[in-house]
């Protein structure tokens, strides 16, 4: 197989659970010439299907993810711009593993084999620390916008010529089966721009009413005032629930999933706010 460069990769997850519950979030690639020199790069949102994990880390919302592909229509523009490359990342069996398991849901098993800058650094930058940040600020190299894929594989990607300056590297490269999906739009952070809309919501006396996600104000401090509006509160959201309260209307939790089925209406809280409001008026 040809070798074209490098493909350095990064992702954001909601989770630690590569096997199990947790799916990658944001995908990012830049892509090296065989000296370092970056010759591209590629990065999108992926709507993962579920909630986001914790999102204090990797500071990605619902929002964000409302109208991004998933990792199967995104699939095969991955898998286009790893193929005839080396694979690179920082902690690359963290990457390599959540790509293997998503991959792997699509019944493709790759050799997700590659250099990983984590592992190099004993022999780059010895005597320093091991996270991407402490072996960028070791070679001088600035890392922007961290738990950011799109900034961390760039960093990374900076790192591996760093690397590259002092010594050669080999490594294996995978071949890649041809995937749908290479023209999948990209969604980047700050794009986004979904409409979620709810149709008129009216309550009465007696409707059942669901709360979902951590609120601005304590979950019970909304229940008191449900109860006294006359609603009636549940912890799971069924055909007969009148409304869910959300502390994103966008959220992909499983209580959010399940009211899309039913086509239960999703609100925010001002929104149920002035619905009890209107309750007492």
């Amino acid at each position: 197989m040809t070798v074209m460069g490098y493909a350095v990769v990064d992702v954001e997850t909601t989770g630690f659970a590569a096997g199990r519950s947790d799916r990658v979030v944001e995908v990012a690639v830049v892509l090296l010439d065989d000296d370092g020199r970056q010759t591209g790069e590629w990065c999108t949102l992926l709507n993962p299907g579920r909630d986001l994990g914790p999102q204090h880390v990797h500071r990605i919302s619902a929002a964000d993810v409302w109208d991004a592909p998933t990792f199967a229509q995104a699939a095969g523009a991955l898998a286009r711009r790893l193929a005839g490359r080396v694979l690179v990342a920082h902690n690359l069996a963290f990457d390599a593993r959540f790509l293997a398991a998503e991959f792997g849901r699509l019944g493709v098993d790759p050799a997700l084999d590659g250099l990983c800058t984590m592992r190099l650094a004993a022999r780059f930058l010895p005597g320093g620390g091991r996270s991407l940040r402490a072996c960028c600020d070791a070679a001088g190299i600035p890392l922007g916008e961290a738990h950011s894929a799109l900034h961390d594989a760039r960093a990374t990607g900076r790192l591996l010529a760093h690397y590259l300056r002092h010594g050669p590297l080999d490594a294996p490269t995978a071949p890649w089966p041809h995937l749908p999906g290479d023209d999948v739009r990209e969604v980047r952070r700050g794009h986004a721009a979904p409409s979620a809309p709810t149709g008129h919501v009216a309550l009465r006396a007696g409707d059942l009413v669901v709360f979902t996600g951590q609120l601005s104000e304590p979950r019970d401090v909304w229940v008191s005032r449900a109860h006294a509006a006359g609603l009636v509160s549940r912890d799971h959201v069924t055909r007969s629930t009148r409304v869910l309260v959300a502390a994103d209307p966008f959220t992909l939790s499983g209580k959010a999933r399940r009211a899309r089925a039913y086509r239960v209406p999703i609100v925010a809280e001002r929104e149920f706010g002035a619905l009890v409001g209107a309750l007492h008026g």
